[in-house]
């Protein structure tokens, strides 16, 4: 396992820093296109990193957010067969034995 963790964060890592190298120059990022005075001026690495960012914290939350779902039934689902269980086993026997 940390063979190819190790073969796949090094290139990851070669790769990005070759792309800050590459895009140091500064951009002007707007939330509003209709207006011109506010803008974030970063390097264009920054905010390429900052995207992919928040994609990875947008799918982790939403990864997160499905489990505790799945979860909660599971659990739910656990709870009900353990009172039906007990339920059962609680019942007097009606078979009699013997002719």
């Amino acid at each position: 396992m940390r063979v190819w963790t190790f073969l796949v964060v090094v290139p990851v890592a070669v790769i990005a820093a070759t792309l800050a190298v590459a895009n140091r120059e500064l951009v002007a990022f707007q939330f509003d296109p209709f207006e011109t005075g506010s803008a974030l001026v970063m390097p264009l690495f920054l905010l390429v990193f900052f995207s992919f960012l928040l994609g990875v914290l947008v799918g982790g939350a939403t990864v997160a957010l499905r489990r505790s779902h799945k979860g909660r039934r599971r659990r739910a689902a656990a709870s009900d067969i353990a009172t039906a269980m007990a339920m059962e086993a609680a019942k007097p026997s009606t078979k009699t034995s013997g002719p």
